[in-house]
């Protein structure tokens, strides 16, 4: 295995990158309210219902118990994240409600268009 240093793994600002972040946060943005909007059509905003359908069986219950694990560890990751770039707090609070009322599909490419936006600076 071999000793890298810091500036030999510092890569240059990839710009690019903001695109492709913008894109995956459009499709994450978009596609999960497509595949709700039957439901809500249907039945309104019926939390009870939501939830008695989204943890309708063992595999559905394992995927979101593991979705939400995995937002929690992306908020958490987000907030010691934004003050090492240099960044608002408030930042993670848009992460937060974006992640929350979406996905973890809309919050997590959103961050990583806000980071990559500010390391191409």
């Amino acid at each position: 295995m071999s000793n890298l240093s810091a500036s030999q793994l510092a890569r240059p600002a990839q710009p690019w990158l903001q695109w492709v972040y913008l894109g995956l946060l459009g499709i994450g943005s978009v596609l999960p309210w497509w595949f709700l909007a039957p439901f809500f059509q249907q039945f309104g905003f019926d939390l009870g219902e939501f939830l008695r359908q989204a943890l309708a069986n063992r595999v559905a219950i394992d995927l979101a118990v593991d979705l939400v694990i995995s937002a929690l560890v992306f908020l958490v990751w987000v907030w010691v994240e934004l003050p090492r770039l240099g960044l608002s707090r408030w930042w993670w609070c848009l992460c937060a409600i974006a992640t929350f009322s979406v996905g973890l599909s809309c919050g997590l490419p959103l961050f990583l268009l806000l980071r990559q936006r500010h390391l191409t600076v």
